[in-house]
């Protein structure tokens, strides 16, 4: 244990004790709904009631704005809506299959696909939650999540964004394709986050799959792509390094201003490393990874700051999770060899492929939920116990399967996004 995990964990058991109670504040005053507070309400102060109501979970926050109009106005600025997203923890996505009929689950026909969450730190059933559900018929398929926004290919040539916290919907502006690659269907989007400073959503895609790429990136409110020249990491030969969306074993991660994919082991040197794409100045580079041996069957992810991979290269005995101690100097620490999550050895992914449906996900917790659908646990860096909650996927009909993609609920009005009643996007075969 490192010397910041004890503070964490005391960190930890107060803001549980503070979210407890905040609760209960906020969930009495909805109930009596007066107009005026009384009470121990009513001398608490403005930062206060900012600091309770921060803590609370997007559905909540929502439900106070209906109390009285100074909480409406203080959960409805712009510095409050981005601190309560960044507060909120991390979801892992769970594909649930919905069939036709009970009868023919077994013959594997299902016709809509419903996206619920688990929380990380989820301890019970009742944390799982749906985000939407959409028709299996290849018209809708998930490629992405950023900051409380799900993006969708549709019909494979249009690109939709959805918060479904807020229920608003987006669309980026359509790719263009040159004449000559009309039909082809190769994968072409390979990044997709949020730029902070100017609150849009950006896709970044390759146009042209011959010779040299035609890189461009679409964003939310532009009306057309925009060129970006990538002929500098294409001569380095980081660009083949790049998996795209589709078939990316885990989903890159912002941190510092940059997306980082997880590592892998350089053919020349033969040391571990890991593509970055800095977002601010768009353009790839490299920097070192943990030196860890078994680099092909590893996953990357956020924890409170840090980048953590998680080695599953052993998976057979114990997970190793590499921790980046000094982002600067890139300093990597294995702090923590967990115990499988297939303790019968039964559904263990043996090649980076089958890591599509593995979780790894951390929170401000100090939780960090690791497996797949054969075998699924949470294990916390601070107690170093693991808790199985297999409940969540081993059902009897093998209808939920557990995603790569991690979510985060957000309260943020983005630019761009429309209620669905406004929207352009024909949404008359989903449910949210």
């Amino acid at each position: 244990m490192s010397a910041r995990e004890p503070a964490l964990q005391d960190r930890s058991t107060r803001r549980t004790h503070l979210n407890d109670r905040a609760e209960k504040i906020m969930g009495e005053a909805v109930a009596k709904k007066k107009p005026q507070l009384t009470g121990d309400l009513a001398r608490l102060t403005e930062d206060h009631v900012t600091d309770i109501l921060l803590r609370l979970p997007a559905k909540s926050v929502l439900r106070c704005r209906a109390v009285c109009k100074a909480w409406r106005d203080i959960t409805s600025t712009p510095g409050f809506l981005s601190a309560h997203a960044r507060l909120r923890p991390a979801d892992v996505v769970l594909y649930t299959y919905q069939y036709v009929s009970p009868a023919r689950r077994h013959g594997g026909h299902f016709v809509d696909v419903g996206l619920d969450v688990v929380p990380v730190s989820s301890s019970d059933e009742a944390g799982r939650r749906r985000l939407i559900r959409y028709p299996k018929a290849g018209d809708w398929f998930l490629l992405a999540s950023s900051d409380g926004v799900l993006l969708f290919k549709k019909n494979q040539e249009f690109f939709v964004l959805f918060n479904p916290t807020t229920g608003q919907w987006a669309e980026l502006p359509r790719l263009g394709l040159p004449q000559q690659e009309r039909f082809n269907r190769s994968d072409r989007e390979y990044a997709f986050y949020l730029d902070a400073p100017s609150g849009e959503f950006r896709l970044l895609c390759r146009r042209s799959m011959t010779g040299s790429g035609k890189w461009c990136i679409l964003s939310t409110g532009a009306a057309k792509p925009r060129h970006v020249d990538l002929h500098a990491a294409e001569a380095a030969g980081i660009i083949k390094l790049v998996s795209c969306l589709r078939t990316a074993k885990a989903p890159h991660v912002p941190l510092h201003g940059c997306l980082h994919w997880p590592p892998h082991r350089a053919t020349v040197t033969g040391q571990t490393e890991m593509v970055v794409f800095d977002m601010s100045l768009e353009t790839f580079h490299l920097m070192a990874g943990p030196p860890t041996t078994t680099c092909m069957l590893t996953k990357l992810f956020d924890m409170d700051g840090l980048l953590v991979t998680a080695d599953f290269g052993m998976m057979v005995k114990h997970v190793d999770l590499w921790f980046l101690e000094d982002y600067g100097t890139r300093r990597w620490e294995l702090r923590h060899r967990v115990a499988s999550p297939w303790p019968s050895g039964y559904g263990i992914p043996g090649q980076p492929s089958q890591l599509l449906s593995v979780a790894a996900a951390g929170d401000k917790e100090g939780n960090i939920m690791l497996g797949n659908n054969k075998g699924l646990g949470v294990y916390n860096v601070r107690t170093k116990t693991v808790k199985a909650i297999d409940y969540y996927v081993a059902t009897s009909d093998k209808d939920v399967l557990v995603s790569r993609h991690v979510f985060e609920e957000s309260l943020v009005q983005q630019p761009g996004f429309v209620a669905a009643a406004q929207s352009s996007i024909d949404l008359s075969l989903l449910h949210f």
